[in-house]
């Protein structure tokens, strides 16, 4: 008697000879069905007709076309097929037509619902009688191996460590861009060169590839070997190398991955690397074919298994099949019960069974496994399922990942805003119930853009890592804590029965946020603001509540770091107030509602106008003028002082050039700048280039005016700036000055034209001896640096005259003229209006305020 699994040819009865037809037909359409491609007979007449008498139905499954659909055009070649490939296809089906061997089918062809596969196979040709050519051939889907070769490519190129393959006779066949930098030499310098030419002569051996029982210099295998390594320059360093010896479609070739350990070597002990083996594809599919068979007494067992187990399974087809219990032991307790009972529902509707589990790999970690099989019921009861079983661990760890950040921050794995609005849902419902109190916290880290502007995003994700630690540590079991976006987390603290209990917990919760941290070495202070919003007082919707605690975060940092601000009502209008001016003011400088008018500045030595400066007017279609003090605030905190200032900058450049052209006063146009734009500078002086060369204007007809308090906020950038503004020819100014904490020290670094005097010095001058005595020392500074004094709002003859005694260089205000539009400020200059400085009085010179 046969053994099982032997080969053998008995002759058949007549009568048996049906049945078995049938049986073979039943398990070629089982297969088939389930094979992840297609069977297919081609032929070609004498005359060179070519059609697909027959394609198996599991076409449809891969292609999305019906076996009766798959069609072909004029000469002959399926439609289905791309086609960029079309004609090397028909080349090679003509090639084998005429040599009578095996055609190599691949190609890519495009699915009913447009997506592109990558198709491999082989048919064979015979000539019939007639001289018909028909080829009998099976084509699988091969896109994920295609998809496998580019990703191999991608990491070859992108690999840190250098890859130098070399051929059996050992010349360099490929390198990689690492090897490239490793040994200095370009890919084209390298290929078809000895692997010689990378070792100094002393390590050139004949013998550095025969095998390692042969020769002990042999560099194959046993692990990595420390050699030194030749760079192209000559010069040498100490190289790790692992070499493999692999042999791919009957080639042998070698895999050298190397590495410069010359750093290492100092500082360490070498850490190697576990050296990878490449491992030719035994089968066209990346998993096993089976059959499956189920007897009436509950007996598993396997009939067929292809070579692909022992990849994904660590046991081969013959143990298995010999031994069908032993796959059922890979399973966990709970997956074999659903299996078994998943096969018998599947045995009794004789439904296709689709089966997904975890078996222990080769390399005893968990592999996931997903198959797909069709049972066929066969004589006494016997259920026979043909299938296919993929390795699906890839795809089932990112599904994994992917569920994971759906609810969770990659960076802190806290849990997200998705998932701290399901918890809300459950908490809210259990203070219902209880009559409890909840809070939303909205916490922002104070200053983390500083650290990551300064110190780098490595260290700025550990520091904000560190203070989540702390703050998650302060929060009890059943509190929420979520990162909700860049250095802001959302919290719910839970389970308060009075409002001294929930105030106690913020007042730690807080505290817990002002600590010191030791990142990299280096230790930081770090602080966080608090905005807090109370459940069912401040709401009642998560939605609601998180917007309020927001709202009284931006409160809180408004009033400086480490603060905690309680949300009331009042934050809600002034927010809703604040972002609808914002959305009014984006939509007016789209529309052109903004204007500039122009205060002349007046010297005080000739009386002539001798300066202005422009200042920004909104007229609103809906809310009138609006004020720049109620506009101005709002567009520094949204970003839109850029646009606003762009503007300025262009229409003053543009009037001023006007003006001149006209033969009016040429005098320079001030614009005021704020300390953002100062900060993020690329932006503005690319403005001023692209502005100065658009409209021809003369680079010191152009000034800016930047305020003292943005100006000392950071020095040594703002000093930077100017610098490069006046390498362009523009002048500065510090306006508002007085208002600020200016550094002596660092106010003469600036390269500046003037100082502007704050309008808040002014107005009391002649009547507040503090405020006299504060102007008087400004003029004194200025003159001991050389620079020019310009008082704003001068608006009586008392103004005028106490600063013309103090020495004071230029006015601007009402008492000259109030801003004006463009108009009438090209009137003023037309006319050359200038002020009639009247001679002081003895008197006056020597009177002073009391």
């Amino acid at each position: 008697m046969p053994t099982k699994g032997a080969a053998t040819h008995v002759p058949c009865a007549p009568d048996d000879v049906l049945p078995r037809l049938i049986e073979a037909e039943a398990r070629l359409n089982g297969l088939s069905a389930n094979l992840p491609g297609f069977i297919f007979q081609r032929s070609m007449t004498p005359d060179g007709v070519i059609a697909y008498p027959w394609i198996s139905d599991s076409v449809t499954v891969l292609l999305g076309f019906s076996a009766s659909a798959m069609e072909v055009n004029a000469k002959g070649c399926l439609h289905v097929i791309h086609w960029a490939d079309r004609d090397t296809h028909m080349e090679e089906v003509l090639r084998s037509a005429k040599a009578l061997d095996t055609c190599r089918d691949e190609f890519r062809a495009i699915t009913a619902s447009g997506e592109v596969r990558w198709l491999r196979g082989a048919s064979r040709p015979r000539r019939l009688a007639d001289g018909t050519v028909i080829w009998d051939g099976v084509i699988v889907d091969v896109s994920e191996g295609r998809r496998a070769e580019l990703r191999l490519d991608m990491l070859m190129d992108h690999a840190d460590d250098s890859i130098v393959v070399l051929d059996a006779m050992g010349r360099i066949d490929t390198v990689n861009v690492a090897a490239e930098h490793l040994f200095g030499r370009a890919a084209a310098e390298m290929i078809g060169q000895p692997f010689a030419i990378l070792l100094p002569a002393e390590l050139r051996h004949d013998d550095l590839l025969d095998a390692p029982e042969s020769s002990a210099r042999s560099l194959v295998g046993g692990g990595p070997r420390e050699l030194t390594g030749l760079r192209k320059d000559g010069t040498t360093f100490d190289l790790e190398l692992s070499t493999s010896e692999v042999r791919l479609e009957g080639q042998r070739l070698f895999v050298g991955i190397g590495r410069d350990i010359t750093r290492r070597r100092q500082t360490e002990t070498a850490l190697r690397e576990t050296e990878q083996r490449l491992r030719a594809i035994a089968a066209n599919m990346p998993g096993m074919v089976f059959q499956r068979v189920l007897r009436p007494d509950g007996t598993l067992e396997f009939a067929y298994v292809s070579e692909g187990c022992r990849t994904i399974m660590g046991i081969g087809p013959q143990e298995l099949m010999a031994d069908s219990d032993r796959f059922l032991a890979m399973l966990p307790p709970t997956e074999r019960r659903d299996f078994l009972a998943a096969l018998g529902r599947s045995a009794r509707t004789m439904e296709p069974f689709d089966e997904e589990m975890s078996v222990p790999g080769p390399d005893g970690r968990r592999r996931w496994l997903r198959g797909q099989s069709r049972p066929t019921l066969r004589a006494e009861g016997v259920v026979v399922w043909d299938g296919v079983m993929l390795d699906v661990t890839e795809r089932k760890t990112a599904e994994q990942r992917l569920s994971f950040l759906a609810f969770h921050d990659p960076l802190t794995r806290l849990p997200n805003r998705v998932a701290f609005l399901e918890r809300f849902a459950f908490a809210a419902e259990g203070a219902r119930s209880r009559a409890t109190l909840l809070a939303v916290v909205s916490m922002g880290i104070d200053r983390l853009g500083m650290i990551n502007a300064t110190m780098g995003h490595a260290i700025g994700d550990q520091v904000l890592m560190a203070a989540a630690d702390l703050v998650r540590a302060a929060i009890g079991a059943a509190d929420v804590m979520a990162r909700a976006s860049g250095d802001r987390f959302l919290l719910l603290l839970t389970g308060f029965e009075a409002k001294k209990d929930l105030q106690d917990a913020l007042d730690r919760l807080h505290q817990s946020a002002q600590s010191t941290v030791s990142v990299d070495g280096q230790e930081f202070d770090i602080s966080a603001a608090v905005g807090v919003s109370i459940f069912p007082r401040d709401g009642e919707d998560a939605e609601t509540l998180i917007k309020n605690a927001d709202a009284a975060l931006q409160r809180a940092k408004a009033q400086g770091p480490a603060t905690l601000q309680m949300f009331n009502k009042e934050m809600s209008t002034r927010a809703a107030k604040t972002l609808s001016l914002q959305n009014r003011l984006r939509r007016a400088i789209d529309h052109g509602e903004l204007s500039a008018h122009y205060q002349p500045q007046v010297d005080l030595g000739s009386g002539e106008i001798i300066g202005m400066e422009a200042l920004v007017r909104w007229n609103s279609p809906d809310l009138g003028m609006v004020s720049p003090a109620d506009f101005i605030p709002v567009a520094e905190e949204s970003g839109l002082i850029d646009g606003i200032c762009e503007f300025m900058l262009d229409v003053c450049a543009t009037q001023n050039k006007e003006w001149q052209k006209q033969g009016l006063m040429t005098i320079p146009v001030a614009v005021n700048v704020s300390g953002r734009q100062f900060q993020y500078a690329r932006r503005l002086l690319s403005a001023c280039e692209r502005i100065l060369s658009v409209t021809d204007l003369d680079s010191h007809w152009l000034e800016l005016e930047l305020t003292e308090s943005s100006a000392m906020r950071d020095a040594d950038n703002a000093i930077a700036v100017v610098n490069q503004l006046k390498e362009m020819g523009i002048g500065c100014s510090i306006d508002d000055f007085g208002t600020g904490y200016s550094s002596l020290s660092v106010l003469k670094r600036f390269p500046i034209q003037k100082l502007k005097i704050d309008r808040s010095f002014v107005m009391d001058i002649t009547t507040d001896p503090n405020d006299a005595a504060i102007v008087d020392a400004i003029v004194a500074m200025a003159k001991a640096l050389k620079l020019k004094v310009v008082a704003e709002g001068v608006e009586n003859q008392e103004h005028l005259d106490f600063l013309r005694t103090l020495g004071c260089d230029q006015i601007q205000g009402y008492f000259f003229s109030r801003p004006l539009p463009a108009e009438a400020m090209g009137q003023m200059l037309s006319e050359r209006r200038r002020m009639d400085l009247k001679p002081l009085t003895p008197n006056w010179m020597m009177a002073t305020p009391s």
